[in-house]
């Protein structure tokens, strides 16, 4: 058996997220689909992780298994014919028997795109979460960083994905502007669902009302959902890179 890593990018606009579902449109099933046709079998696409509905990818991984051999360099041009304009295959390469896409990976950064400005964007109105007034980015700075280090993040979890274990490691955060736009950027060793959407929506809130680093620890320690901020929209949410 054959297994091969890939890079993938995608706009995850009219996804329905990554995970393959019944009667929806996916980037698994659209992958899973094109490799079928190459390999003329059904394979299966082992994603790092799932992205919701509207969010994009920059360097999203999946590998997959299987017992033919396609050059890797006829493989991507191969499988980018076959996939959608809002899908493409970056890179691809031969790896150990072992590795798996999501058990294999030691931590992932999350981007949340901001686009600060009083004047909406026609071109990035699915790809940033528009605010008609700029936060403070340096406050922003300072109570991202309240969330670094290993918490019990229930406060920053949406209700129906709460799990047993709500403890997680945020290993660094980072926030830059860009223009008119303000990069978030979080790595960590795992994220619960909602996580880096009701982060961002919290500390966006936290920079508006002019609020501590010390109010951001205190949801964390309340673990009460209704005491953090709103879920920031998913068209603002890449996943930028997963690291093994």
């Amino acid at each position: 058996m054959y297994n091969r890593k890939c890079i993938v990018e995608y706009d995850g606009t009219d996804f329905c997220g990554w995970q393959a579902q019944k009667e929806v449109r996916t980037v698994q099933a659209e992958i899973e689909k094109a490799l079928e046709t190459m390999y003329k079998t059904k394979l299966f696409a082992i994603g790092s992780g799932r992205t919701d509905a509207g969010v994009h990818a920059l360097n999203q991984v999946f590998n997959f298994r299987t017992e033919s051999y396609i050059p890797l360099n006829g493989f991507v041009m191969g499988i980018n014919t076959l996939l959608p304009g809002d899908i493409a295959v970056k890179s691809a390469e031969d790896v150990h028997e072992d590795f798996h896409s999501q058990k294999s990976a030691v931590s992932k950064t999350y981007m949340y795109r901001l686009l600060a400005r009083w004047i909406p964007s026609a071109l990035d109105r699915n790809r940033a979460w528009w605010l008609k007034k700029r936060p403070d980015v340096g406050l922003m700075r300072e109570l991202l960083r309240a969330v670094e280090g290993e918490h019990d993040f229930a406060c920053f979890c949406a209700a129906e994905g709460m799990k047993e274990n709500t403890v997680r490691t945020i290993y660094h955060t980072k926030v830059y502007e860009d223009g008119d736009y303000i990069n978030l950027e979080i790595n960590g060793s795992g994220f619960l669902h909602m996580m880096i959407r009701i982060i961002t929506g919290t500390v966006v809130r936290g920079a508006f009302r002019g609020q501590a680093p010390e109010d951001i620890q205190k949801i964390i320690q309340g673990k009460d959902r209704r005491k953090a901020g709103m879920t920031a929209p998913a068209c603002g949410l890449y996943l930028k890179e997963v690291f093994y």
